[in-house]
C-alpha cells in the first residue's frame, strides 16, 4: 500500500479538502459576481487583468493538481525532511490559494 509510505498524510487530506471547498465556494457564488474579475494581477492594469468568472476555478484545480503530484514524491522520497516539507508546502499552497479566491470574491462579489 502505498499510502502507508505517506508521511504527514492529513495535510495532504485537509489541503485537497480545501481546494475541493474553493471551487465549491466559487460555484455556489458565482451569481454574486460579474461576468469577469480581476484573476492575473501579474499584469498591466486594466483588462488584461481581468477573467471570466469560471477562470477562478483554475486557482483550487492547480492547488489540486500540486497537492496530488507532491503526494506521490512524498510516497518516493526517502529523506523525511524532505516528506516533510513537501507535505507542509502543499498545504500552505492549498491555504494561499483558497485565501486569494475568497479576497478575489469578497472584493469584487455582489453581497
Amino acid at each position: 500500500m502505498w499510502w502507508k509510505k505517506v508521511t504527514f498524510p492529513n495535510f495532504f487530506i485537509f489541503a485537497a479538502v480545501l481546494s475541493l471547498l474553493t471551487a465549491v465556494i466559487i460555484l455556489i457564488t458565482k451569481s454574486f459576481l460579474p461576468p469577469v474579475v480581476p484573476l492575473f494581477y501579474g499584469k498591466p492594469t486594466g483588462t488584461d487583468q481581468l477573467a471570466p468568472t469560471l477562470f477562478l476555478l483554475v486557482v483550487p484545480a492547480i492547488s489540486l493538481a500540486i497537492t496530488a503530484v507532491n503526494v506521490f514524491i512524498n510516497s518516493s522520497a526517502k529523506d523525511d525532511f524532505i516528506k516533510k516539507f513537501i507535505a507542509a508546502s502543499s498545504l500552505i499552497i492549498s491555504v494561499m490559494a483558497t485565501v486569494t479566491v475568497v479576497k478575489i470574491i469578497l472584493l469584487v462579489g455582489f453581497f
